[in-house]
């Protein structure tokens, strides 16, 4: 009876990352954010952090998951990311090695809070980037709903890691690759678990949205991010011009942004200033876009559909078909594999749009994962994140 007992234990284990290939992997990950990035460290907030605890995070640069791991070296730390990602066969064998906790984005999912829920009573430091989603501008987004309520839950020491300079590293829009400049890692302790319990959700969410606010944009502003190409790539984000006003015109080369309909151009150096437009900074044009979005005039697009397909891989020809949303609903009419597919989701339910810049956006049905491809420009993805976030921010109060 006891040896039953020691087996479901076991089981029920939230294991850590394997040490055989995580602590090579860090060797050489951290030499590179070193000495290649120029990455450094204030780790000491958490140089004596507990376990197990929860570390939050904003979540502006691919390369997050990496500097949060360095800065809890030698920890072996439990994270926490978006389960669209295991579509991907080579990431999916890396969360294997590494027991990552997989969450449906902006889907119900009991069993991510369960797997936390365990990771706490393994006695791990779980990582959480409560955004939900990687921001495309650089610029914290709002934190997920249910986010307090799981730390209140958790009842463990809280912590946070920022990443000051990964964005700009990183940016999710350039196709330029690593531009080395400056990384600053800092930490802090934010709430002692025996605070927790006498603190309403609405503290527990204020002291989160604090920690997470995030604009690289006013950042290390004198730091020269080498690049033969910055600006390629900003017309994923920047499809607007301030000139003409009119839509996915712009076009970006290796240092200039330009609109094809009447001639405006701007230039992005290696500071990621903009110079010869009426924005200084890409988030005063990224922030301009967004206010002109009229929330009473529905989006709609042609669009390829992509899932994931009988081996677990994402198929992006898996169908197509038409899209539409407003406030209140978000609307596809198409085929998926050859047979007919139509479903409606709230917005209210949605919220928010997980998105690869210039490619798609992630929505999910019935708890499966489609990838909306909008044709013929995939560009106009950026327009749909904006829509849905001002939507929720105005359902929200915010």
């Amino acid at each position: 009876m006891s040896e039953n007992k020691d087996r479901k234990s076991k089981k029920k284990n939230v294991k850590k990352p394997n040490p055989f290939v995580y602590y090579p992997a860090s060797l050489i990950v951290g030499l590179f954010l070193r000495l290649g990035l120029n990455t450094t460290y204030d780790r000491s907030a958490i140089r004596h952090i507990s376990k197990p605890s929860v570390v939050i995070c904003p979540h502006v640069s691919n390369i997050d998951f990496l500097l949060v791991a360095m800065a809890l070296f030698p920890h072996r730390p439990t994270f926490v990311a978006s389960r669209h990602f295991t579509a991907n066969p080579v990431i999916r064998q890396i969360f294997k090695v590494m027991h990552v906790i997989t969450k449906k984005m902006f889907c119900p999912d009991v069993k991510t809070i369960l797997d936390i829920m365990r990771a706490k009573e393994s006695g791990n430091i779980i990582v959480l980037f409560p955004e939900g989603r990687l921001s495309c501008f650089g610029h914290s987004l709002q934190v997920t709903d249910g986010t307090a309520e799981l730390i209140k839950k958790l009842g463990v020491d809280v912590y946070t890691i920022c990443e000051n300079g990964a964005y700009k590293t990183l940016p999710k829009w350039g196709k330029a690759g690593f531009r080395p400049g400056r990384i600053e890692i800092t930490s802090a302790k934010l709430i002692d678990a025996a605070d927790l319990a006498g603190m309403s959700i609405d503290e527990i969410n204020a002291v989160l949205d604090a920690a997470i606010l995030h604009d690289e944009d006013g950042l290390l502003t004198d730091v020269r991010y080498r690049c033969k190409a910055p600006a390629l790539g900003l017309d994923g984000i920047l499809y607007k011009c301030p000139q003409c006003l009119s839509e996915f015109e712009t076009v970006s080369d290796e240092h200039t942004i330009t609109c094809r309909s009447c001639g405006f151009t701007a230039e992005l150096d290696e500071k990621y200033r903009l110079r010869g437009g009426p924005f200084e900074r890409i988030n005063d044009w990224f922030f301009w876009q967004e206010e002109t979005v009229d929330l009473d005039t529905p989006l709609e697009t042609d669009c390829l559909l992509g899932t994931i397909g009988d081996k677990g891989n994402m198929d992006t020809t898996a169908g197509r078909g038409h899209i539409t949303m407003d406030r209140d609903n978000i609307h596809f009419d198409g085929t998926c594999w050859g047979q007919p597919l139509e479903f409606t989701e709230p917005t209210s339910v949605i919220k928010a749009f997980p998105a690869s810049v210039g490619n798609h956006f992630d929505i999910y049905h019935k708890k499966q994962l489609y990838y909306i491809i909008p044709q013929p420009d995939p560009r106009a993805v950026i327009k749909w994140v904006i829509y849905l976030d001002k939507v929720t921010r105005e359902r929200d109060g915010r």
